[in-house]
């Protein structure tokens, strides 16, 4: 069974564990390359939103394989504002599916790993590998690292001097090998990127309750890097045609017009650098 996975959406966050975890029990996992994604994506409307046409030019690019894993960004039946209106981001298997009918099938699982995984696990490996005692295996060498919440590298505080700017955005955005290319000159960047999402997502809550996971943590980081001194501004990233991030960016506005910039990713490189950023093993964005 040949296994591609949707690596230029969160793979930091979901990727690696699964993909190890299926290696173990003798899936031969694809990964898509840069120059396909690139040429699969010049066929697409560059109109669409940017999540939509990377996941599609992405799922294109993985034609040669018989199930393509997706991240699930929010979990099912999640209700409320924001986010969870977007069916991209709500449903991007789902939607995913029916913008391209001839693709592979796809399966989801969660987008970080942590306690919620664990339940997914055995079913996804036996439908992939029939060995029981095989998965059994795989599962009991790779439990601890599936349940253990994701948490970013610890990043070493800026040395350098100058304009102090707090990247903030959807986790898919706000990510280290977007970050070149999303600082000026004379900037020094720090990020929602070195945070534990988990409080950032609690911050986000105590402003607004109803908030899902995805929109808590951009606003909860927006609103710690709005309070912090040692900052001169917040510059949320955005895909300036998502329906997801302009809510994002009203919200963040009306949180801290005075502080926060919004600066679209469309404006910030081209989306050949975009993809070739994203993509596994590819290089870092660098301003065009």
């Amino acid at each position: 069974m040949r296994v591609g996975f949707l690596t230029t959406i969160s793979w930091d966050r979901y990727g690696p564990f699964w993909q190890q975890l299926l290696s173990t029990v003798g899936v031969d996992v694809v990964l898509p390359e840069a120059d396909a994604v690139v040429e699969a994506g010049a066929t697409l409307d560059p109109a669409d939103g940017l999540l939509a046409w990377l996941a599609r030019a992405t799922l294109r690019s993985l034609d040669q394989v018989d199930l393509v894993v997706v991240p699930r960004i929010l979990p099912e039946g999640v209700a409320g504002p924001g986010s969870s209106q977007d069916p991209w981001v709500a449903d991007l298997a789902g939607v995913l599916a029916r913008a391209e009918p001839g693709a592979p099938g796809l399966v989801t699982v969660p987008a970080e790993t942590g306690p919620a995984i664990e339940h997914e696990v055995i079913p996804l490996l036996l439908r992939l590998q029939p060995d029981a005692a095989q998965v059994r295996r795989a599962w009991a060498q790779h439990r601890s690292d599936a349940l253990r919440p994701w948490r970013p590298a610890t990043a070493p505080p800026p040395a350098a001097a100058g304009r102090r700017v707090a990247l903030a955005g959807a986790p898919w955005w706000c990510q280290p090998r977007l970050a070149p290319a999303l600082t000026r000159p004379g900037e020094v960047l720090v990020g929602q990127h070195q945070l534990d999402p988990a409080d950032l997502r609690a911050e986000g809550r105590r402003w607004r309750a109803d908030l899902n996971d995805v929109d808590a943590e951009v606003l909860g980081a927006v609103r710690r890097f709005a309070r912090r001194a040692d900052v001169d501004a917040v510059r949320l990233v955005v895909d300036g045609a998502g329906m997801a991030d302009g809510w994002l960016a009203r919200r963040a506005l009306a949180l801290a017009a005075e502080r926060v910039e919004v600066s679209t990713l469309d404006s910030a490189m081209d989306r050949e650098v975009l993809v070739r950023a994203l993509v596994p093993g590819g290089p870092l964005a660098s301003t065009p």
